[in-house]
């Protein structure tokens, strides 16, 4: 690979060189300056999904259930709390762990409190729901945003575009053909965030490894960081780059990327072989993110078995081994999980080789494709 040249695993590539443009005049930001209460709001709606309301499932269950059940959910409820208290900084997962909590006492109710326990039914609705609510109103669209640390989700065409504290990614919609690894930014990276539109009816901005963004006209935001370029279709290109350019001056630097061309390959296969799967005689798009869910899941009923054979003095090894490999198989896969975001996270942002060239015209008064306008 000379200075110029790009692998065959990343092409095709834009062109090295664009066409210089004039700024235009654009359409201003339609978001607020800022929610009122945005945090505090937040943080209690959250507190009230994964802390009260699971409480008050489980002191519906507190009269008629066994002393262990109650310690047993009791535990699944903090356990939670912890985790929701620890991933602030993401709210699109905080139902997730109000499900969390609210599950084991809602067990209690119908195991050991019927009828009076279905009631617990109405928290394991509600409790993802209000979550639900305290994430939306945690990440609603105002310029305030660019000032906080939590993971900010947009549309951006067919695709999505999370804006956290030291990354933008670019997740895609449905994938044919499985393999596919999100693409990522480093934010401490970052030399341009700049609003613009799109002249043309369509057109398409490639990204490293045969994969394309379509474009038509309208609002979108070009954004540089390193080598790396995109240039993607959202329906406040002001306020995407506010953001961007804002969290940019604080981004944590990201881990130094392979050295060799051996490295990045080693790390390109692994990251696209944890994201195949084998179904119907086709490759698939794998998700391992389930493994948390399901890591969970059976931790979560293998410690109810272990605290019931606990509770009521079994002596059935059947019933001890069970409980024993869920919980144990439960950790497994929460642990391999948190493992494999971490490196899949590496490799996102990994997507040009060491050393490659630039990702097309990186110089703000040139078009990177004939079809972009910036604004002023």
């Amino acid at each position: 690979m000379t200075q110029r040249e790009h692998l065959p695993e990343v092409l095709p590539a834009p062109p090295d060189s664009g066409t210089e443009v004039r700024a235009v005049p654009g359409n201003p930001s339609t978001a607020a300056e800022s929610v009122p209460g945005r945090r505090p709001v937040a943080m209690v709606s959250g507190g009230l999904a994964v802390v009260l309301l699971p409480v008050l499932a489980l002191l519906l269950a507190a009269p008629a259930a066994p002393g262990f059940m109650l310690i047993w959910a009791a535990v699944w409820i903090a356990i939670a709390a912890v985790c929701w208290l620890l991933d602030q900084r993401t709210p699109r997962r905080w139902p997730g762990w109000a499900l969390l909590a609210v599950a084991p006492p809602v067990i209690a109710d119908l195991v050991f409190a019927a009828p009076l326990g279905l009631l617990g039914l109405v928290a394991l609705v509600s409790a993802p729901l209000v979550a639900r609510a305290a994430s939306r109103r945690c990440t609603a669209l105002a310029a305030d945003l660019a000032e906080l640390d939590v993971e900010t989700v947009l549309p951006a065409g067919t695709s999505r575009l999370r804006i956290g504290r030291d990354r933008v990614v670019l997740v895609r919609g449905a994938v044919v053909g499985g393999g596919h690894v999100d693409h990522a930014l480093p934010l401490a990276e970052l030399s341009l965030a700049q609003p613009g539109e799109i002249t043309a009816e369509e057109a398409r901005w490639p990204l490293p490894g045969g994969v394309d963004v379509r474009l038509r006209r309208g609002p979108a935001v070009r954004l540089v960081a390193g080598n790396q370029q995109w240039v993607l279709p959202v329906e406040d290109p002001r306020l995407v780059a506010d953001i961007v350019r804002r969290r940019g001056t604080a981004a944590w630097s990201q881990r130094t990327g392979p050295q060799d061309l051996g490295s990045w390959r080693a790390l390109r296969e692994w990251a696209v072989a944890r994201t195949t799967t084998y179904r119907h005689g086709g490759k698939k798009q794998a998700h391992p993110a389930f493994r948390a869910p399901v890591g969970f899941l059976a931790a979560m009923l293998g410690t109810g078995l272990l605290a019931t054979a606990a509770g009521r003095a079994l002596t059935d090894p059947g019933v001890w081994t069970v409980g024993a490999v869920a919980a144990a198989l439960g950790g497994y896969f929460v642990v391999a999980w948190l493992r494999v975001r971490k490196r899949l996270e590496f490799a996102e942002l990994q997507q040009l080789p060491p050393h490659s060239p630039p990702w097309g015209d990186r110089r703000p008064d040139f078009a990177p494709i004939p079809d972009w306008r910036p604004w002023r």
